[in-house]
């Protein structure tokens, strides 16, 4: 039974699969950030065009 718990014990497997999952939940955390910051900046640099070309007069 000592040995049993023992290479329970020392059985490292389900912990490389935790690091792995640790890992990529901070890559997605990471995307998140970066995509909802980059995604504000693009909206305002799209909304400051779209104001310009309405105010735009039109020569022919």
């Amino acid at each position: 039974m000592k040995t049993r718990f023992l290479n329970l014990v020392k059985d490292e497997q389900g912990a490389e699969l935790a690091e792995y999952a640790v890992a990529v939940a901070l890559l997605v955390a990471i995307a998140i950030v970066v995509y909802n910051l980059l995604g504000a900046a693009i909206n305002d640099s799209n909304s400051g065009t779209a104001a310009k070309v309405s105010n735009a007069k039109v020569k022919f």
